[in-house]
C-alpha cells in the first residue's frame, strides 16, 4: 500500500503564524515610537543647551563675527514656538542677516518662554544675563505626541540651573 504524504502547512496554521508575527511587529513598532518622542525632545534640549552656552561664551570673550566691534549675544523665541534663533546686538532684530534660525522637530514646539521679551541676552564681556528679570526665567518644550515636557531654568548669570 502506498502512503501519500503533503508537505507543508496548512492554511489554518499559516493564518496563525502571521497573526502573531503581526501583534509582535505592531508592540515593536508602537515601543520604538515612544522611545523617538523621547530621544527628539532630550536631543532638542542638549542642542538648545549648548546652543545657549555658545552665545553665552561668544558675548564672554568678545567675538566680533565679523563686526567692527564686540557685541552682545542672545536667543530669540518666537511666539509661533517651532523655532529659536539665534543672534547678536542688545536686542532681537529680524532684519540682522547674521541671525541663525534653529527649527525644531515637526513634533516639537515651545509651550511656556518666561523669559522677558521672549529673548535671553548674554552681555559682552561678562556673559551675564542682561535681561534677567526675577528667579522665575525659564522655558518649556513639549513633545506634542507624547505630551513630554522639559523646562529649563536659569539664574541672573545666564546659566542653566535646571533641567526637569
Amino acid at each position: 500500500m502506498k502512503k501519500n504524504y503533503l508537505s507543508g502547512f496548512s492554511l489554518p496554521e499559516l493564518l496563525i503564524v502571521l497573526t502573531i508575527m503581526g501583534i509582535l511587529f505592531s508592540l515593536t513598532g508602537i515601543n520604538l515610537l515612544g522611545a523617538y518622542g523621547k530621544n527628539t525632545l532630550s536631543t532638542t534640549i542638549s542642542t538648545l543647551q549648548a546652543d545657549l552656552k555658545q552665545q553665552q561664551l561668544k558675548a564672554m570673550v568678545g567675538d566680533t563675527e565679523g563686526q567692527p566691534s564686540p557685541n552682545d549675544y542672545g536667543i530669540y523665541f518666537p511666539a509661533a514656538g517651532l523655532t529659536y534663533i539665534l543672534f547678536q546686538g542688545n536686542s532681537f532684530s529680524e532684519t540682522n542677516p547674521t541671525n541663525f534660525s534653529v527649527n525644531l522637530n515637526d513634533d516639537l514646539q515651545f509651550t511656556s518662554i518666561f523669559v522677558k521679551d521672549s529673548q535671553i541676552i548674554y552681555a559682552k564681556g561678562s556673559g551675564e544675563f542682561l535681561n534677567y528679570e526675577n528667579n522665575l526665567d525659564y522655558v518649556t518644550l513639549r513633545n506634542i505626541n507624547t505630551d513630554e515636557t522639559k523646562t529649563i531654568r536659569f539664574n541672573q548669570f545666564g546659566t542653566v540651573i535646571n533641567i526637569y
